[in-house]
């Protein structure tokens, strides 16, 4: 969602603009054109495209295979940021890693990248992680006439480990200074991860949405979600775990079938296949170069919706044929019994707003769905039986366009935080999108009072960020906050992403940004402070220190004490319980 479009994205949709305007937009929005036949009209002229469109040419589609020459080239460009006068070490290991993506199983260009990935771990004391990539290198087939090097190299750093570990000390220990968090109040009996203060109701207003029946105070905790879906961001798909999101940069393996995900582990990268890599694997590479976020999230919940029912397209159809949406409450559904099936039901019936007249956005939604049934069926192993099967080759279609639909209005950002070496400072940075069977039904505000905390396990948590009195709902903020953006701003782009018009206390009172309200010499937090806590244990005190001041003074909300407060009290929330990026620990050892 934060990332900008990359040129291949944006070829994709002048093709579907171009498409619209020349032979769409006058019959679909001036036809007299009901939905569904507005519907069946899009869907023929989209797929008649297509059929003559040559896709496969003008968006550079092609299979991605493992190429030695390249992992070669991206091997060398690692050598030079490693190199003593320029020393940038992590910049290698991120191209060492690209290398051993593209390089083929048991080559010597896997084998070496490995082996000088060993040799970066061991400039930056990383005993054990040289230890094992040297162990990856002889795996791989490392050739015989560097061996010498090798074993010299798994000699030095065995001692300084022994030597390391009889001083009790580790370079690699992480700095978790809070245990695991937990819900605040007792649990639903059914559902052990929302706290039984929280109540699903449903009006013409709010549709489906979730309100407190007891005071809540800013900290309380009142629900932790596990995502049905969760995929990294581009850029950091050659440093975290594409499994369990990880920061796993000097140990990360390959998959074997693509050039794209990277895994901490076999087991990650066994789970990942079972539950859903399986299906994305041969297209995956194309569809990151040429669509946004939500578009590969959507591929993965459709991958995933297939991986629960055994693989079994019909079987699908005839569960879904079957399901009345109305029933399916994932407050009352019993969690501690819930089969795959039955997570997968509360994901298929997230509301969206297919409702709304957005007929063009509809269009775009039925173009990509097609470029990715195309590619699908060309690619993977679900193209045979749906060729043989005209009614899975529809359902495959329809779950395509369901969950792209579904995605759009309903994932996350989740965020980690990131050290930034020239300002010597945390903040937080997106990292992936996720969507959750209860979070996403949280609504919107501008304004919000809850705040969604990713965890380390990759579950998130729901932390109360302002008081909220009995009988109120709780608002989520979907990047779009008062505090960054003015009302024009964010009721715009909540439109076109999400489809709807904001009407949050900030929207209706228009709340100022965080510049129009002051500046930093009148908060009683100095920012060197907090960025001086992040680093050590006084952050248990500070954070304690901002929840009291934000429960004490909600009553004046907006200001810019509070609102800053607000900022710095969520950024404390992750560095205790989220993720939180190593690079701080790095730079002892090498330049940015």
């Amino acid at each position: 969602m934060s990332q900008l479009p990359s040129a291949g994205q944006r070829s994709v949709f002048i093709v579907f603009y171009r498409l619209w305007e020349e032979k769409l937009k006058y019959h679909v929005e001036h036809g007299g054109l009901k939905a569904d036949e507005a519907f069946n009209f899009i869907t023929r002229e989209i797929g008649s495209f297509f059929r003559t469109f040559p896709y496969q040419q003008h968006f550079n589609l092609c299979s991605d295979v493992k190429n030695n020459a390249r992992a070669r080239d991206l091997r060398t460009k690692g050598n030079e940021m490693f190199h003593p006068k320029v020393k940038r070490y992590i910049e290698a290991i991120k191209l060492y890693n690209e290398s051993i993506a593209c390089s083929e199983k048991g080559s010597e260009e896997r084998a070496i990248a490995y082996a000088n990935r060993s040799m970066i771990c061991y400039e930056m004391h990383r005993y054990e992680d040289c230890l094992e990539n040297i162990r990856l290198a002889r795996d791989s087939n490392y050739p015989e006439r560097l061996a010498e090097k090798l074993k010299k190299r798994e000699e030095n750093a065995k001692k300084a480990l022994e030597m390391m570990k009889a001083a009790e000390t580790t370079s690699q220990a992480r700095k978790d200074f809070a245990d695991e968090i937990k819900l605040s109040f007792d649990s639903h009996e059914n559902a052990s991860q929302i706290a039984n203060c929280l109540e699903l109701r449903k009006n013409d207003e709010f549709g489906r949405h979730m309100v407190t029946n007891r005071q809540l105070n800013v900290g309380d905790v009142v629900m932790i979600d596990t995502p049905f879906v969760n995929v990294l961001f581009d850029d950091l798909r050659c440093i975290r775990c594409a499994f369990c999101c990880g920061e796993r940069l000097f140990t990360l393996i390959p998959c074997e079938g693509c050039t794209v995900d990277m895994y901490c582990s076999e087991e990650c990268l066994s789970k990942a296949y079972r539950e859903y890599h399986r299906y994305e694997c041969p297209i995956i590479r194309d569809l990151r170069r040429i669509t946004p976020g939500f578009v590969w999230t959507a591929l993965r919940t459709v991958a995933k919706a297939i991986a629960s029912f055994d693989h079994d397209l019909e079987a699908i159809k005839e569960h879904l044929d079957g399901l009345d949406a109305s029933k399916v409450n994932a407050f009352t559904m019993d969690w501690n019994t819930a089969a795959s099936k039955d997570a997968y039901n509360t994901m298929h019936v997230l509301s969206t707003n297919q409702n709304l007249d957005r007929r063009n956005v509809l269009s775009s939604d039925i173009f990509v769905a097609t470029l990715i049934h195309l590619l699908m069926i060309e690619r993977t192993e679900l193209g045979p039986m749906c060729e043989a099967n005209p009614a899975m080759r529809k359902l495959l279609f329809d779950l395509i366009l369901h969950y792209l639909k579904t995605i759009r209005d309903n994932a996350f950002e989740r965020f980690f935080v990131k050290y930034r070496t020239s300002q010597r400072s945390y903040i937080n940075e997106g990292n992936a999108l996720s969507c959750f069977p209860l979070i996403s039904m949280l609504n919107h505000s501008c304004a919000p009072n809850v705040f969604n905390l990713p965890l380390r396990d990759n579950r998130s948590a729901i932390v109360v960020i302002r008081p909220v009195r009995k009988g109120e709902q709780l608002f989520l903020c979907y990047r779009n906050d008062h505090t960054m953006q003015s009302r024009k701003e964010r009721q715009e782009e909540l439109w076109i992403t999400r489809g709807f018009r904001c009407r949050c206390e900030a929207c209706l009172h228009d709340y100022p940004t965080l510049i129009e309200l002051g500046d930093a010499r009148e908060t009683y937090l100095q920012t060197s402070r907090i960025q001086s806590a992040l680093v050590s244990k006084k952050i248990f005190a500070l954070a304690s220190e901002m929840r009291c001041y934000l429960n004490d003074h909600d009553q004046k909300y907006p200001t810019y004490q509070l609102c800053l407060t607000q900022m710095h009290y969520m950024l404390c929330l992750s560095k205790l319980y989220g993720f939180t990026c190593e690079s701080a620990d790095y730079w002892k050892y090498c330049n940015p």
